[in-house]
């Protein structure tokens, strides 16, 4: 019988982080997942990262200074993962691995500290044509299915990335606010997606998982055919041992990620870029303590 990817989660995570980092995702106490929950406790002046729904404006009008309300933390808390189901996922990574494999372990490593947690998870993904949804819930069933679904849905012969498309829908399907980690690949969400990333944070705490890209040219390696996903057809060798095309490549993929992530920093997300399943949790581990560090010193 086939190991459950949940298990193989369960099983990564114990393998390769250290004791340090397994004694920072234990315990409600010190969870990774601070938000807001449904009791009000105090007022604290506004830092940039916070959610502008939590500013208390009346407050802010008789200070002059804009507060915003903390709130003691819901004793379950609600999670989402939106993911990229499109074809570009199902790609190879920079490591070699499939990005497939290396989002599934993203969802997974959410899903197993949201469980240690007590906490909940749902998924947003597909496509316009196929949208997934999965509600939040937290048995090991629950977990395995949505791990599935990411797996499962995402294909050679899924459509284009959308992420217009599937940050819309997070929006309109995702009422609750939440821990929302998106999970796609390295050109995404893009510049253009500036507006519906700020409205989502209106709403949400938002993490960003991106998944870089599999060197295009793979010049090293010519007895292996190159195909792009997203326009099939092979790359021919001379593309790929051209020093000019090698030269604006580069230059294309840089200005691409300085844009990407001039945009997020602008929003004030975490966000975190990986180069595959072998690294991604390790990644995500060092994300979610360099966010643990800044809402302490918040």
């Amino acid at each position: 019988m086939a190991t459950s990817l949940i298990t193989r989660v369960k099983a990564r995570v114990d393998l390769h982080t250290s004791h340090r980092a397994r004694g920072l995702i234990q315990g409600r106490g010190r969870s990774l997942f601070k938000g807001s929950g449904e009791d009000f406790d105090d007022l604290k002046y506004y830092q940039p990262g916070d959610k502008i729904s939590d500013i208390d404006w009346k407050a802010t009008a008789r200070s002059g200074e804009p507060l915003i309300r903390q709130f003691n933390e819901e004793r379950v808390r609600h999670l989402s993962i939106v993911a990229d189901t499109s074809s570009a996922m199902s790609a190879t990574a920079a490591d070699g691995t499939s990005k497939r494999d290396a989002a599934v372990m993203a969802a997974g490593f959410i899903c197993f500290l949201a469980q240690r947690s007590g906490d909940l998870v749902g998924l947003v993904g597909g496509s316009e044509r196929s949208p997934m949804q999965l509600p939040a819930r937290s048995s090991d069933g629950h977990l395995e299915l949505l791990l599935r679904s990411i797996q499962q849905g995402t294909t050679a012969s899924s459509p284009a990335p959308d992420s217009a498309w599937l940050l819309e829908r997070a929006f309109r399907v995702t009422s609750r606010s939440t821990l929302m980690t998106i999970i796609t690949d390295e050109a995404h969400p893009s510049v253009e997606d500036f507006a519906s990333l700020r409205r989502l944070t209106t709403r949400h705490d938002v993490l960003v998982v991106r998944i870089r890209d599999a060197d295009p040219l793979q010049a090293e390696a010519l007895e292996n055919d190159v195909v792009d996903i997203e326009d099939p057809r092979d790359l021919t060798s001379l593309a790929r041992t051209s020093k000019r095309v090698r030269r604006d490549v580069e230059n294309y993929r840089r200005a691409r990620e300085e844009g990407i992530t001039e945009m997020l920093d602008r929003l004030h997300l975490t966000h975190v870029i990986t180069e595959g399943e072998s690294t991604v949790v390790e990644d995500m581990i060092a994300m979610l303590r360099s966010r643990e560090y800044r809402h302490a010193r918040a």
